[in-house]
């Protein structure tokens, strides 16, 4: 399906502005899904099911932990108030996370949460598999290695984490190779002195840049390819404006627990990825 009219009435997104408030981002979300055919829609819920997981993850860790992760990730797919009611509200849910519901049902207090979040990625990756996309696959791919080798990273920075992973690297049947892409460990290691500073505001502009350059190698005019590419962007423009609106009072949490992982106190086994 080409998009032409679509692509052309879409806002110019600019890496050094963040001009576009929220309801601006989800009108221009809106704009994209309503014009979709249903194929595509299918691809574009795919994309944003990213952000569901750590919705998801954010109601199970309340409920099993006792953890609260008060960010909202967007864009989602799945309503926030089907998530917050998943019992009532299971019909409602993707295949993927039916089937993580059931599977793990009654397990979900002996996971950990970086358990529980890995084996809720695992579904996604096999779901993703099936439907053996090449932007989802090509996607999928790298931000996967992207987020183990920061984890990764992350974890070799505190001798008192265990470094012990189950996550495995994805098989993907379909993936398109992009020469202009950094790869995920390059990544890392250009990013080490910036990630043992703590900044969170300049280490997601950082890992902005090569989202950025990810989109950017999707040159095919007015397809698909290029609608799922522009929507990577905008995920990442509603990431910079939560980050943002946090502002100074929110982080408070996260430099007390990076404290304690560095001077070896008991602190929640946090999701790494």
């Amino acid at each position: 399906m080409m998009y032409y009219y679509l692509i052309s009435s879409l806002p110019k997104l600019e890496f050094n502005e963040n001009t576009l408030s929220r309801d601006q981002l989800d009108e221009t979300l809106e704009l994209i899904t309503r014009n979709l055919t249903d194929d595509d829609l299918v691809l574009l819920k795919c994309l944003l099911h990213e952000h569901d997981n750590q919705n998801l993850l954010s109601v199970l860790f309340h409920e099993y932990h006792d953890f609260d992760i008060q960010a909202i990730h967007r864009p989602f797919s799945i309503p926030l108030e089907v998530l917050q009611n998943y019992r009532r509200e299971f019909s409602a849910l993707p295949d993927y996370v039916m089937n993580y519901l059931n599977d793990l049902s009654g397990t979900f207090s002996s996971l950990t949460m970086r358990e529980m979040e890995q084996t809720l990625n695992r579904y996604l990756l096999e779901y993703i598999q099936g439907i053996d996309h090449p932007f989802l696959n090509t996607y999928y791919s790298w931000t996967f290695g992207l987020k183990q080798a920061i984890a990764e990273a992350n974890l070799n920075s505190f001798d008192s984490l265990n470094t012990n992973s189950e996550a495995r690297e994805p098989s993907f049947p379909t993936t398109r190779t992009l020469h202009d892409l950094t790869e995920p460990r390059e990544i890392t290691s250009q990013m080490q002195p910036l990630m043992e500073s703590s900044d969170l505001e300049a280490i997601e502009r950082k890992v902005d840049q090569y989202y950025w350059q990810f989109a950017g190698s999707w040159q095919d005019p007015f397809s698909t390819d290029q609608v799922l590419a522009y929507v990577v962007k905008l995920q990442r423009l509603y990431c910079r404006r939560r980050i943002v609106s946090t502002g100074e009072a929110d982080r408070s949490p996260f430099e007390t627990l990076v404290a304690k992982i560095k001077e070896k106190r008991s602190s929640p086994k946090i999701p790494i990825v």
